[in-house]
């Protein structure tokens, strides 16, 4: 295309290019669409500067001296539009510096509607300018923090409301609870990387209590201390368990009263405790009537030698009546736990869920070929048998 084509394209033609155009994040060397096209040329730069929505994502870097006045552009410039705000730092910001350069959002909180922050800092100092704030128009906050020191200390945010936030995803992050927000959310993942065993059983009364309308949870890691969840309407868990004895996954099933979950996902799972889990015919407090999917995660499991003590599969998995699938991603002893499954006496009992077997190594010469062979001579005359045609191979990328 010509300069001048590109001159003459219409207003509404070249609005629509900048808003592609901001689809993903960009680093800091590189410009986005809508600083680009506004240099152009004086027209385009009338129409890009004069399009509200073309400013209403706003990412910062709070290392940077231009900070406050980067941030003010688009506070202008996006008028009264609803805002996507990314604020990134640095390791060698100040923490003080950092909370002082998030605090120029706050005057304009009650128009942001989703909230991303990626720190490497104290959060109960960089965060403090968003204690005792309301946020009345904000849907979704996630808080990534990378340093692992203070993950353990609560931090308030929010304390006056966020009555519209339905999602909240935090990393080394422990939010105070009580929180007025709680009631409304529907999506939580708390992901921390270092031991909170003692403090597990409040978060679990907190979440039994507060958070009755979640209907996806994630957590790491889950501890038997942490004591039950009631979640009446969660469809989707994930969560990961610590290395114990065989009988450990059967316990934390034990924990969960959710009898509309549908999809459940545990990492750190092995063999032993599948076969056990597989065996029982019921739990004393928990039953899942409405499963259909269960995915078992094991990404570092050094097992070699199937334990001596490991039971055979020896009954249907009663406690799934309504499984459909089940994923066995990276599991140790996977052709043992297959012969379980798909043994005629058992799968003439009860209707076969398709098996996804997928692999942390995405290279060829990476994946177990012997694994996949065992698999392949122990499933394929089974699958003769019974007619089945779902045992899927796959690269899993979590």
């Amino acid at each position: 295309m010509s300069s001048g084509g590109i001159l003459s394209l219409p207003n509404e033609l070249l609005i629509a290019i900048a808003t592609a155009g901001q689809g993903g994040s960009v680093t800091v060397q590189q410009l986005r669409p809508e600083w680009s096209l506004s240099q152009v040329c004086r027209r385009f730069r009338d129409i890009i500067v004069g399009a509200p929505v073309l400013w209403t994502l706003i990412e910062l870097d709070l290392h940077s001296d231009m900070l406050a006045d980067i941030a003010n552009l688009y506070f202008t410039r996006s008028q009264a539009c609803h805002l996507r705000t990314i604020l990134r730092e640095c390791k060698d910001t100040d923490d003080e510096l950092i909370a002082e350069r998030l605090s120029v959002i706050v005057p304009h909180i009650h128009r942001i509607r989703q909230l991303r922050i990626f720190l490497f800092a104290n959060p109960q100092i960089a965060l403090a300018p968003l204690r005792h704030v309301a946020a009345p128009n904000l849907e979704r906050l996630e808080i990534r923090n990378t340093l692992e020191a203070f993950e353990m200390n609560p931090v308030e945010i929010f304390s006056l409301g966020a009555p519209m936030l339905t999602f909240i995803c935090m990393k080394c992050i422990t939010p105070h609870f009580p929180v007025p927000w709680a009631a409304a959310l529907t999506h939580l993942k708390l992901h921390r990387d270092g031991e909170w065993r003692d403090s597990s059983s409040s978060l679990a009364a907190t979440i039994t209590t507060q958070c009755l309308c979640l209907a996806h949870l994630s957590l790491s890691v889950v501890y038997l201390e942490m004591g039950r969840l009631h979640l009446p309407f969660l469809e989707r868990l994930h969560i990961e368990i610590p290395e114990e004895d065989q009988h450990h996954l059967l316990a934390i099933f034990d924990l969960f009263d959710t009898p509309a979950l549908a999809e459940f996902t545990i990492s750190g799972t092995h063999a032993d405790q599948i076969l056990v889990l597989f065996n029982s015919t019921s739990l004393p407090h928990s039953s899942f009537p409405a499963l259909t999917s269960l995915t078992f995660v094991n990404g570092s499991c050094a097992c070699r030698v199937i334990p001596a003590d490991a039971h055979p599969i020896t009954s249907a998995p009663r406690l799934f009546p309504a499984l459909s699938s089940l994923s066995l991603i990276h599991q140790c002893f996977t052709p043992h736990l297959v012969t379980g499954i798909f043994a005629r006496e058992q799968a003439l009992k009860f209707r076969v869920p398709p098996l996804f077997f997928q692999y942390l190594d995405v290279e060829e010469d990476d994946l177990d070929v012997e694994v996949l062979r065992e698999i392949d001579s122990k499933s394929s005359s089974m699958m003769q048998h019974f007619e089945l045609d779902h045992i899927r191979y796959g690269c899993y990328s979590p």
